[in-house]
């Protein structure tokens, strides 16, 4: 399985604890939950794209094993198993929607897409499959992770089921560093500047990317996996009419306020609840 194999061969011995952490926690929860009761959310993002891929191989891993096989399932992982919700939003980055539907093509991935609101989308799904629990690409830092752990029951007033959260404990480098390691597609808006994706109207690229050409005066942006200090990955949560400049960025981001970035000002931050943002398609 390329996944696999790619950890296993790459120096990044961090990397490799992750990884197989990850891969520990997926193989327990199939372990517990047949494959028909399990679930995968996926939202476009970079988090849920390294949980898809960790899903791939962890499955690929776990049919090995049941079937004695020494790591060589019949169809090489080509595959997936495991029923993927997507909540598709008026207000998603067409990217998003374009990468999430060549991720499901590619991968053979049998999607539900949902267009109602999220819980009572949810509430619908869970009803009419025998859906006990439900992959997340939570992260520590997340404003839904507080109080999580790896296998979590879902929060009051939503449908119950089991949260899984094989990459709870990964940090933005981790996540990156899974990424370009096993070379996987991931949308495209992140190479454009974006670090964190929400909707349309509150995403910018991220300012402490954004270079300025000496010549020209123009404004780009570096790809997200350069950003320097992840724990900033969130600083271009924005409202979409404060646009991003190179070193400022005038209006308040989700938990980060950042002024004038090349003056040396100091930089805020504060925990902001937005509720369950990974079912509403704003965690990415």
């Amino acid at each position: 399985m390329e996944i696999d194999k790619a950890i296993n061969e790459c120096d990044d011995r961090r990397l490799k604890t992750k990884y197989n952490n990850a891969i520990y926690v997926i193989k327990r929860a199939l372990a517990l939950y047949p494959v028909q009761e399990v679930a995968l959310s996926f939202n476009g993002g970079k988090d849920s794209t390294v949980l898809l891929h960790l899903l791939r191989a962890g499955c690929f891993l776990h049919k090995a094993e049941e079937n004695n096989s020494g790591g060589d399932a019949a169809d090489g992982g080509k595959t997936f198993p495991i029923r993927t919700i997507y909540f598709e939003s008026p207000s998603a980055f067409p990217e998003i929607n374009s990468f999430t539907y060549e991720a499901a093509s590619i991968y053979n991935i049998q999607m539900d897409i949902i267009r109602l609101d999220f819980k009572s989308g949810l509430e619908a799904l869970l009803k009419a499959n025998p859906i006990r629990a439900i992959f997340l690409g939570v992260r520590i830092g997340d404003p839904t992770a507080v109080g999580q752990e790896q296998f979590s029951p879902s929060s009051p007033g939503w449908p119950p089921f089991m949260r899984m959260n094989p990459i709870l404990d990964w940090s933005y480098r981790d996540v990156w560093a899974f990424l370009l390691v096993c070379k996987v597609q991931y949308c495209s808006l992140y190479d454009q500047g974006y670090t964190s994706i929400g909707s349309i109207h509150d995403t910018v690229p991220n300012a402490l990317l954004c270079t300025r050409n000496s010549d020209s005066n123009e404004e780009k942006f570096k790809p997200a996996y350069l950003l320097a200090d992840g724990r900033l990955e969130r600083a271009g949560r924005a409202k979409k009419n404060s646009s991003a400049v190179c070193g400022k960025l005038s209006s308040i981001s989700n938990g980060l306020k950042m002024e004038n970035l090349n003056s040396g000002s100091m930089l805020t931050a504060s925990i902001i609840t937005v509720g369950d943002e990974i079912f509403s398609g704003l965690a990415l």
